[in-house]
């Protein structure tokens, strides 16, 4: 059974699923006894694992530009254990991995299995088997993702550079990750800004839109965050690219990062959700959705906005008010914890998409200013909801809201992502009781988020 905060990150994935070069979409493949079902799970898991990492989900069908649940649904879903499916792995896979198994309810409450396929691999993963008659899987092959999506073994030049560009990506990383075991390390702030007032005013212009858009809802829509929110904003240093339109538009997609179900900045391609062009930005509201109202909840209603002269605004609702009871209980009351976790994680996918952007619209060496705010503290205990780490109970917020800042080079946060993280996130953690943010912690949550890319 996955963790109740792992739960509420894989049940985002069944919010609207979409395929993506992170993400698979197979229908109710019978697993324990057809075995072109096998080879089928295993080629999606291999070219998921060269990827990166990403999510497997069964039971559904793509229909008219969206996923559907697949006809043939089996009267039980015992045939998913994690001891077959990774059975099939060690058949397949060179050198084999590890693949978690979820049981996951979409939001009608209709389960589906989702396995978590990790990466982080230091070398490519390769087939150590071909599939029944040859077909499907070749054996000594190495499958990777294109965009389609599809799982295709490299084509080209560029398919290899980028395949053994992650495997060396991944080798510094687990260096990296090892110094840290012996030395704290450190990462000196950019210069800062020299109007850093066009940030304040960015984000002034961007609360003001919001309340604009969440004013128009009807009271008791939790798209309104009653019980609280925390934003992200920043602005790109450097040589700015021109990009106007539809060409922006497409840089804002494909910057996207996705190390969670619910990607910040999301992309989405539905209609009454879809970002659209508003006062020379590009902007998406989904609390705001057209075709399906008051579907969201605070969690899920995003507001984004992206200019093309670099600065980017994010708000949304808190995950910790939205979770499910445990084991028979009921939920815990919304505006009452804040998870020990979640701020390392957001805060860290927001950095990695700010650099994936500024790959994208700065020439040259960009610089990121950046600022968080969390609103709707007061009265919060500081919980593990998934009981992972040891947390001495007791710590409460009697501060309602607070700030944070920071100015980083953007080629810094690849290398040194928990360095950036643990002194801005300090201040925030200080809050309920004095409690010491461990660098540890952020070490290990980051290593963590990286190595469940989609």
């Amino acid at each position: 059974m996955a963790s109740q905060f792992s739960r509420a990150r894989l049940a985002d994935l069944l919010i609207d699923p979409r395929e993506d070069l992170g993400l698979e979409i197979k229908n109710w493949l019978d697993l324990a006894q057809d075995n072109d079902a096998k080879a089928t799970f295993a080629k999606a898991a291999l070219a998921l694992a060269n990827h990166g990492g990403g999510f497997i989900l069964l039971g559904l069908e793509e229909a008219g530009g969206s996923a559907v649940e697949a006809p043939g649904r089996p009267a039980t879903l015992d045939g998913y254990d994690q001891d077959g499916i990774n059975g099939i792995i060690q058949n397949y896979a060179d050198p084999p991995f590890h693949c978690a198994v979820h049981i996951v309810p979409d939001p009608a409450g209709a389960l589906f299995p989702i396995i978590v396929v990790p990466g982080g691999h230091r070398s490519p993963i390769r087939s150590r088997r071909a599939g029944p008659n040859g077909q499907i899987v070749v054996q000594n092959s190495i499958y990777i993702r294109k965009p389609g999506p599809r799982s295709e073994v490299p084509g080209s030049a560029q398919d290899w550079d980028d395949l053994l560009g992650r495997c060396l990506a991944n080798r510094r990383d687990e260096l990296f990750d090892q110094i840290r075991g012996l030395i704290t390390g450190a990462v000196p702030q950019a210069a800062a800004p020299v109007q850093p007032e066009r940030l304040d005013a960015w984000i002034e212009r961007s609360l003001a839109r919001w309340e604009t858009l969440r004013d128009a809802l009807p009271e008791d829509d939790p798209a309104r965050c009653p019980h609280g929110y925390h934003w992200f904003a920043y602005e790109l240093g450097g040589d700015l690219r021109k990009l106007q339109g539809a060409a922006f538009a497409e840089a804002i997609r494909k910057a996207v990062v996705r190390h969670s179900g619910w990607p910040p900045f999301w992309y989405p391609a539905r209609r009454g959700i879809a970002p659209y062009a508003y006062d020379n930005v590009v902007e998406c509201w989904l609390g705001g959705d057209t075709e399906q109202p008051g579907s969201h909840d605070a969690a899920h209603s995003d507001f984004w906005r992206i200019s093309p002269d670099g600065f980017a605004f994010l708000l949304r609702g808190l995950q910790e008010d939205g979770l499910e009871g445990r084991a028979g209980r009921d939920p815990p009351p919304p505006g009452t914890l804040l998870d020990i976790s979640l701020p390392i994680w957001r805060t860290g996918e927001v950095l990695m998409q700010a650099r994936s952007l500024a790959a994208a619209l700065v020439e040259g060496p960009a610089t990121i200013s950046f600022k968080l705010h969390y609103k709707g503290l007061a009265g919060r205990e500081l919980t593990s909801v998934s009981g992972h780490q040891l947390l001495f109970e007791g710590h409460v917020a009697r501060q309602d809201a607070i700030t944070m800042a920071t100015v980083v080079e953007a080629l810094a946060i690849d290398a040194n992502l928990p360095e950036i993280l643990h002194p801005l996130l300090e201040p925030l953690y200080a809050l309920f009781d004095f409690f010491q943010l461990p660098a540890a912690l952020v070490v290990n949550q980051t290593a963590e988020m990286r190595g469940t890319r989609l």
